[in-house]
């Protein structure tokens, strides 16, 4: 007779130690902090209560990166998830150059994001950028900009590379969501007439909800955390226009602002835990229906 090994609670302790030590230990520090005016060094707090969180929407940068934060998620949480699945779809057919396709498709993810901004610096610039060189070759001069030095235009620029560099990701999770679907049911479909568009809607989207809920849960947290890809296209600028929360966060701790980095970082915290749950709700009711 097989007995039962039952071991010790006490068996956890070392994990939850190291768990404790290097997150909940530093997050609850981090909550304090925000409440404080701290100094360089930080060795010094003072507590000021929500003066830091006050200071957040009252100067003009950092309310422009809170809204360009925002803005940065809504577009690439958008075109990743659409693009993604288009490709992934285009990358499901049966074609000779399919594997070479996937690959290609899938390229930009593991490009480094310091060479991926560089090459676009080179392309998107004014005067000598390829890409304005080729519009005016195409007389279309009047859709020659200035894609990273406009501040109307100059987020939506960060944007598009964010989307060329990550969609990639989208579409794999897609392409295998889509290789799962019985190709039986499809046949099926298929004698009782159902057209493209039908099977779309009533087949293939219903079968890979939950791998929509996945990449729109992961674009949303990479929109709302961005940091690298702004700060080395563009640094923020020009002027604040590009600006967004975690370059903020960024700037202020070089400033020695420690308390209003730290309030920010907390801000930024609670926007992706709500922003997160509420769209993770709003997604698993389309799923279960």
């Amino acid at each position: 007779m097989i007995k039962k090994m039952y071991y010790s609670y006490w068996m956890l302790l070392p994990g939850l130690l190291i768990f404790g030590m290097f997150f909940i230990y530093p997050n609850l520090t981090g909550f304090h902090y925000a409440f404080t005016n701290m100094n360089e060094s930080f060795k010094y707090t003072r507590f000021v209560g929500f003066d830091n969180f006050k200071s957040l929407f009252q100067e003009e940068d950092q309310a422009i990166a809170f809204k360009n934060t925002f803005i940065f998620a809504f577009i690439t949480t958008f075109f990743k998830v659409a693009l993604g699945l288009l490709l992934a779809m285009l990358a499901n057919t049966k074609l000779k150059t399919t594997l070479f396709l996937r690959s290609m498709l899938f390229f930009p993810v593991i490009l480094s994001t310091l060479a991926v901004s560089l090459v676009f610096s080179a392309l998107l610039h004014p005067s000598r950028g390829l890409l304005n060189v080729l519009l005016e070759t195409l007389h279309l001069d009047m859709l020659t900009r200035s894609w990273l030095t406009d501040p109307h235009i100059v987020i939506f620029a960060v944007c598009f590379v964010e989307i060329w560099k990550w969609t990639g990701l989208t579409m794999i999770l897609f392409l295998a969501a889509l290789q799962t679907i019985p190709q039986e049911l499809k046949e099926s479909a298929m004698v009782e007439g159902v057209n493209s568009w039908q099977m779309f809607r009533y087949i293939t989207l219903p079968l890979i909800m939950p791998i929509v809920n996945t990449n729109v849960i992961l674009s949303v947290i990479g929109g709302l955390k961005v940091f690298d890809i702004v700060y080395a296209l563009t640094g923020g600028g020009p002027g604040n226009s590009s600006q967004v929360i975690n370059t903020i966060v960024f700037k202020n701790f070089a400033a020695g602002r420690n308390g209003e980095a730290t309030a920010a970082n907390v801000m930024l915290f609670l926007f992706v835990l709500v922003i997160v749950l509420l769209v993770n709700k709003a997604l698993n009711r389309k799923v279960e229906g």
